[in-house]
């Protein structure tokens, strides 16, 4: 035992102590917040100048009612949008081109075309330099429309006021029930992306320290240190000793990623809130079961890389041979839209029984709705029975083909390592 803890504190010591580690470690949570926030932050920012857009409305409806329809302003207090009503006096194709070329000086940010006919056709025409900008084309489109549905009921006798009012919307307040009747304000902002936050970390730290393990053994190998390791230790003791050091630093990683997301949560929370809806809503008794997926997914992928390190001899072989493990992990990430949109569909219940996709799966079901008890304990059986089954191959591997050199080990080869004694 005193040999596994030595292996254990140097696996520890060396991948820990790394300038590559405290960079990662401290890199991912902002790159996190960078992927999954600042997109949506940057929809919602403003520009702090007015959009300037000339208006020819060719059926005297539009026109002078549209800066009062729309009189939303910056932070600055002017308005958003500053619209230039042109009554042309010559041909239609004229106004237009002289109009497009002041888009094109940008003298203008956009034209807006009404035609005479709009109450019927429907349709409007705006120009501008940048068209992709969909708020504003959404803005700009609903302000027309919300005039000519006026005007039409105006014109059938109705009072648009009270229309209104008789059809204003309802919001809808998404309420979650948990575990002992709590309940909880959840809405798919909140629940969508801490669940893809979390599903990411356990995806991307699965791979990362598998394979740290697989490159640690192939390069004790390369430079023959292995042997003289072994010289003193069994290989056994020697594959625990890497396969428990290695889950402790990213036990330590987690440990500093809860610390930065308390710190974000007591400080306000503000760089993980979008219009009011916290991005990271997660109890205590989830980061319990984040803890213990991550664990037993560790112990599972951690055994089937070490089956490969030991199998080939350089990085190269390693990378093509570990491919399908790598594409195990991929799997949950390809039915995350699914697993969010309905949590307990056959499916998603299959996949969560799966030892190789469960870590990840079963997880985020925990995540966005409550699995019975009995899916939980089988699930867990069945990861657990597949992991002491995995590290006692892997053991077996480990222990004949450590030593091997020179070339990359076939399928045949390792069942008979597997069936020796």
């Amino acid at each position: 035992m005193n040999k596994i803890i030595t292996i254990i504190k140097r696996e520890y010591k060396e991948t820990v102590l790394k300038k590559g580690f405290i960079i990662l470690t401290l890199l991912i949570p902002v790159l996190m917040i960078g992927f999954t926030i600042v997109p949506a932050l940057l929809v919602q920012m403003e520009t702090d100048t007015p959009s300037t857009i000339s208006v020819v409305d060719d059926s005297g409806l539009i026109g002078a009612a549209l800066q009062s329809t729309l009189n939303d302003t910056l932070k600055n207090g002017q308005p958003k949008f500053i619209f230039n009503v042109i009554h042309p006096g010559g041909k239609p194709e004229d106004v237009l081109s002289s109009q497009k070329a002041l888009i094109e000086k940008e003298v203008i940010d956009g034209f807006l075309y009404i035609p005479v006919n709009v109450a019927d056709s429907n349709r409007i025409e705006y120009y501008a330099r940048n068209v992709s900008d969909f708020q504003t084309n959404r803005t700009l489109k609903n302000a027309v429309e919300k005039i000519i549905i006026d005007q039409r009921l105006k014109s059938s006798g109705f009072d648009p006021a009270i229309v209104q009012e008789l059809t204003h919307d309802i919001k809808l307040r998404t309420i979650k029930i948990q575990k002992g009747g709590k309940e909880t304000d959840a809405d798919f902002s909140s629940e969508y992306f801490s669940t893809f936050i979390f599903v990411l970390i356990l995806y991307m730290t699965l791979i990362m320290y598998g394979n740290s393990i697989m490159r640690s053994i192939i390069q004790e190998k390369t430079n023959k240190v292995v042997e003289v390791i072994l010289s003193s230790v069994k290989p056994i003791q020697l594959m625990a000793g890497k396969i428990l050091g290695q889950g402790l630093v990213g036990l330590t990683q987690y440990f500093i990623w809860v610390l930065v997301g308390l710190v974000l949560t007591l400080s306000g929370g503000s760089l993980i809130q979008i219009e009011g809806n916290n991005l990271l809503n997660f109890s205590a008794g989830t980061l319990i079961w984040f803890i213990i997926y991550y664990v037993l997914g560790y112990f599972l992928y951690s055994a089937m890389y070490s089956i490969v390190g030991v199998a080939t001899t350089t990085d190269q072989e390693a990378q093509q041979a570990s491919m399908p493990i790598t594409l195990l992990l991929v799997v949950p990430l390809l039915v995350l839209t699914t697993l969010v949109k309905n949590p307990d569909s056959s499916l998603i219940i299959g996949l969560s029984y799966v030892p190789f996709f469960s870590p990840i799966i079963m997880f985020a079901r925990i995540n966005m709705s409550s699995p019975a008890p009995m899916e939980l304990i089988l699930s867990l059986l069945i990861l657990v029975g597949t992991i002491i089954f995995m590290i006692w191959l892997a053991a077996k591997v480990y222990r004949m083909g450590i030593l091997m050199t020179g070339k990359r080990a076939n399928l045949p080869e390792i069942m008979r390592w597997i069936r020796a004694r």
